[in-house]
């Protein structure tokens, strides 16, 4: 096939004294693209006060679409926290039981990051029912270290979910006494091309 030139006026592509085709492209990334096409979502536990050790959040894709899971933001308040060692943020592959599920309270929050889409994430989310929820099998896979203070850490974990599988996020807020105020926030899109 032969490809003249069209100088790059209008609809037409210029091709160089080298036979090399000109064009202007626009690179998105996966994430960008998710968003544009309605398939990026913002799940959050919301406030849960926490005094041990908690099962937080539970998320299960039940997509045929793959789910990526970008990253997770915890989020802990005032207390009286221990002047040694961190908040420990662990993270769970395919936990199945421990009260965190069995106990099951749906998270408030599963929104569509694309204001002007109405579609809707197909998952099971739950979120810490009370303090000491539990979450008692899977693989632990990540644990994060987050300051023993009132913060909030954001973490990129970069984990993918196919139809099926589960993560689960404990933490443990490591206090003297009292309690604290904590949530999570999981930010992901499904991707188009699995």
């Amino acid at each position: 096939m032969k490809v003249e030139s069209g100088s790059g006026n209008g609809r037409e592509a210029k091709v160089g004294n080298n036979n090399r085709l000109f064009t202007d492209n626009v690179t998105t990334t996966e994430a960008v693209q998710a968003l544009k096409d309605g398939d990026a979502y913002n799940l959050n536990t919301g406030i849960v006060s926490i005094s041990a050790t908690t099962g937080m959040f539970y998320l299960k894709n039940n997509e045929d679409k793959n789910l990526l899971i970008e990253a997770v933001v915890v989020g802990t308040g005032a207390g009286s926290y221990n002047t040694t060692g961190e908040v420990q943020i662990q993270i769970t592959r395919n936990p199945s039981a421990g009260t965190l599920i069995s106990n099951a309270s749906a998270v408030p929050q599963n929104a569509n990051r694309n204001f002007g889409s109405a579609k809707t994430l197909t998952a099971t989310a739950y979120k810490a029912a009370a303090s000491g929820n539990t979450i008692t099998d899977g693989t632990d896979i990540i644990l994060i270290g987050a300051p023993n203070a009132q913060a909030r850490t954001f973490a990129e974990i970069n984990l993918l979910l196919e139809k099926g599988n589960s993560i689960g996020v404990e933490v443990n807020p490591n206090l003297s006494s009292g309690s604290v105020n904590c949530y999570i926030a999981c930010i992901c899109h499904l991707i188009t091309d699995n």
